[in-house]
């Protein structure tokens, strides 16, 4: 999250110092250092370097982690500001551009971005695409999901973007592949080092008349891309749905029977399902993007399918000769209870998935916030139960708050979505 109109945020420089294995930014009077600890006392080489970049209280701008001389950078949702939408969306890629430059890479390095258009309607996907593409040069594309929601951080946003990237020092290998390009974005991207290949689904749309038709026609669609980036259905730890105008009392339904029709899998991915307005042409009724990770040249993955649950398990962690990568489904809270209580389970519901996956709060890098019936103020909730339950200020992850327009029943007004790196 970007936040500038409460947050101002300092014009864009590097901020880093040496890195160990994690580096923790903490707000001081008068500035934000970065400091730097140490945890564990294995070989350097065979830990994850986290480094956190202007943490803003509650929330890191970026946070990346290294793994053997090659670095993932999560950029938090940044947002644009103007008198119209081609200006907020211009000013919010300028955003990304910057917190890219502060640590170390550029819109080439770009792997996966997330736009999130408030009030969106399908005439205005020319807008915020044209302004995609003169950041993103040809040949260097990345995947790419747009979606409308209800909300931003506050009511003045009409554009939120974040980010993933990936560079890596000099000779290092790093393979970075780009499939179906179209309209300024690929279909696929694919990261190959050290033996693993971790592959970006960019949003899929389909065909079909009905919900559970376009579910079935879209994970085919997710598996075409996926078989041109050389992996698998199998292979995929992390899924996220978007529906348009989502009823949970006859959509969920009709998606999960679409699903079945598409999908035959004994260890479902991670998930999160989510109501939005639009998406970028009326006909579409669901838009689904996914991540998935396979091993090259022999090497093996090691997957980790956590509580599995109907149709989704809560976490995946998948490793290979490196640390593992968490990704955690949406947790939410029971229907009905209040946001501070839905906040408090939901906290311990990541914090449960983290420590099944060997890991503890610090590991948390990266969370996206969704929060129907969304106002002013609820992040304070939100950032409190994250405190109760021990996530460190000292180590706060990316994040990205969105007000959505529903979550999969009635009466939740949280989910928060994850990702972590467990040494």
């Amino acid at each position: 999250m970007r936040y500038s109109s409460s947050l101002p945020v300092a014009p864009a420089r590097r901020r880093g110092g040496v890195t160990r294995r994690r580096s923790f930014g903490r707000a001081c009077p008068g500035a934000l250092a970065l400091i730097v600890l140490l945890a564990g006392f294995g070989p350097a080489s065979a830990l994850a370097q986290v480094e956190y970049i202007d943490p803003m209280g509650g929330f890191t701008q970026v946070v990346t982690t290294t793994d053997r001389g090659v670095k993932t950078i999560h950029v938090s949702g940044q947002v644009g500001q103007g008198e119209t939408l081609q200006e907020h969306a211009e000013s919010a890629l300028e955003g990304v551009a910057q917190r890219l430059a502060q640590a170390g890479a550029t819109p080439e390095d770009v792997v996966k971005i997330r736009v999130f258009v408030k009030d969106f309607t399908p005439d205005q996907y020319p807008i915020v695409a044209a302004a995609r593409s003169a950041v993103f040069p040809e040949g260097h594309w990345p995947a790419s999901t747009m979606v409308g929601v209800d909300e931003l951080f506050i009511d003045t946003l009409r554009v939120e973007i974040e980010a993933t990237a990936v560079v890596a020092e000099p000779g290092v290998d790093l393979e970075i592949e780009r499939f179906a390009p179209s309209n300024g974005f690929s279909g696929a991207v694919a990261v190959t080092a050290h033996g693993v290949r971790t592959v970006y689904v960019a949003g899929q749309v389909g065909t079909g008349d009905g919900l559970a038709a376009q579910t079935a026609s879209v994970w085919g669609r997710v598996g075409e891309r996926l078989v041109e980036a050389g992996a698998s259905f199998a292979d995929v730890v992390k899924a996220t749905t978007y529906i348009v105008d989502f009823d949970p009392d006859t959509d969920l339904v009709a998606y999960r029977d679409g699903r079945v029709e598409a999908l035959s899998l004994t260890d479902m991915p991670a998930s999160t399902l989510l109501g939005v307005p639009a998406l970028a042409a009326d006909r579409f009724l669901i838009e689904i993007d996914a991540v998935a990770v396979v091993g090259v040249d022999g090497q093996e993955i090691e997957r980790n399918f956590i509580d599995p649950a109907t149709g989704f398990s809560q976490a995946v962690a998948a490793r290979g000769s490196g640390p593992a990568t968490v990704r955690i489904s949406g947790q939410v809270g029971n229907p009905g209870d209040s946001l501070e209580s839905q906040a408090d389970q939901v906290y311990a519901g990541l914090r449960q998935r983290l420590e099944s996956a060997g890991g503890s709060p610090e590991d948390l890098l990266k969370v996206v916030i969704y929060l129907p019936e969304y106002s002013l103020g609820d992040f304070e909730a939100v950032d409190a139960a994250r405190k109760a339950h021990g996530f460190p200020d000292a180590a706060v992850p990316a994040a990205t708050l969105l007000g959505i327009q529903s979550l999969y029943a009635r009466g939740v007004l949280l989910e928060v979505e994850g990702i972590a790196v467990v040494d």
